[in-house]
């Protein structure tokens, strides 16, 4: 949920609470305060009555207005004459329905005769004036809510502009382009320093990153003229008459573990440039007609192991992606389909537009997925491996937003790269 979306809601939810409460709160004290009208209107109605009584000596004289009943009880007991004030409902026949009263009971004295007086008073009108002073007032709330959460959404977008300029500049950015942020300008001073603050950041970010891609290209490319010259003494010094059996096999050791270190670091500074997305160039490439040209590169390896090489999908499927980074995962998907096949084993191969499967047989048993594509894990049985193909595998997978897996299924080994 976004910042402004919560924020609206938390004021939308105060505000009605508050509403609900201020709402409660405004009936009670409409109802007190039309009661005590009420009671004012009764109070002069009782002096009124008390004069006719006095004046008639009769309560049949004393006709009720539109919407009030009077009821007239003489009592035998002296009792303290005191005025009661309640609120009661009567059946009206007329009507058929309840009415709401509020009701006055006093006791008065004519010619040494005591009455008790009731007098009821509707209530109609004042309940319906009270409901329609709720619904302009609920009217009015509502009206003044809306407005204020549309105003405040608005002022917020506003505000928060620069903040979510900001978000969208960093999901945006890109080391390799060397580029320095251009935040706006806001006239609120946290967004400010915020700005400030990544600045300052990204550029410590970028310096880091150029000194750290300068020295491991250095180091890779350095490295390569020594190892370049020990391969080639090693050779000069296995091609010579003077060794014996030992020296020559010392000699051959040396020279394969030369020829190794300088594989390992040619690879490494592959997934330093893949790493840091060095490979910018997309095109349209065709993953089938990669894996042709593979397949022929590798035809003496195949041709050894005796594997038999399944015929390709017909379909000419396309991908949007490097072409460099193409080849060099098909090509590490074969070469492990390749190294991990037992002799006399087959390689099949699955294509659709969204992906492509290569299967081979192998070890009658799953390798762990957690540790497959991890760098420098291989297959014991395979020695000459340096168990950084499938790891190469995975970053180009990683930096084109392909998707890499594995399964063990009826005896065979799956590797499935799905296209987006």
């Amino acid at each position: 949920m976004k910042l402004l979306t919560k924020t609206s809601l938390n004021f939308l939810t105060i505000s009605l609470f508050i509403f609900l409460i201020g709402t409660i709160t405004f009936y009670y004290l409409l109802r007190q305060q039309v009661d005590q009208n009420i009671n004012l209107e009764l109070e002069k109605r009782k002096v009124s009555i008390i004069s006719k009584l006095q004046s008639v000596h009769s309560s049949s004289q004393i006709p009720p207005t539109q919407d009030e009943k009077i009821i007239i009880n003489p009592i035998q007991n002296k009792e303290t004459p005191k005025v009661s004030y309640s609120d009661t409902i009567i059946f009206n026949q007329e009507m058929n329905k309840y009415i709401a009263y509020r009701q006055m009971d006093f006791v008065t004295t004519v010619n040494n005769q005591d009455f008790v007086v009731t007098i009821y008073k509707s209530l109609s009108e004042t309940d319906n004036l009270i409901v329609r002073i709720l619904i302009l007032l609920t009217g009015m709330v509502v009206v003044f809510i809306t407005t204020l959460l549309i105003l405040n959404r608005h002022t917020s977008q506003k505000a928060w502009k620069v903040f979510y300029d900001t978000i969208h500049k960093i999901n945006t950015y890109n080391i390799n382009s060397h580029g320095q942020f251009q935040f706006n300008e806001s006239d609120i001073k946290e967004f400010n320093d915020l700005n400030r603050v990544l600045e300052e950041m990204t550029e410590r970010i970028n310096k880091n990153y150029i000194s750290l891609k300068e020295y491991t290209e250095n180091a890779a490319h350095e490295l390569q003229t020594p190892l370049a010259i020990i391969n080639s003494k090693m050779e000069l010094l296995l091609q010579s008459d003077n060794l014996d059996e030992k020296q020559v096999k010392t000699v051959a050791e040396a020279f394969e573990a030369a020829s190794k270190l300088a594989r390992i670091n040619k690879t490494l500074l592959l997934l330093a440039k893949i790493e840091n997305r060095q490979f910018p160039e997309i095109k349209e490439v065709i993953p089938l007609d990669i894996i042709k040209i593979q397949l022929e590169l590798l035809e003496d390896l195949i041709s050894a192991k005796q594997i038999t090489v399944k015929q390709l999908p017909k379909e000419s499927y396309r991908v949007e992606m490097n072409p460099y980074l193409a080849e060099t995962l098909l090509s590490n998907l074969l070469k492990n389909a390749i190294r991990h096949n037992v002799q006399g084993g087959n390689i099949e191969f699955m294509a659709g537009e969204n992906f492509i499967q290569i299967s081979n047989s192998g070890a009658e048993e799953a390798m762990d997925e957690k540790k497959l594509f991890q760098r420098f894990h291989k297959s014991e049985k395979v020695t000459e491996s340096l168990g950084l193909g499938l790891a190469i595998v995975q970053k180009i997978c990683e930096a084109s937003g392909f998707q890499v897996s594995y399964k063990f299924e009826e005896g065979k080994h799956h590797f499935r790269v799905e296209f987006g």
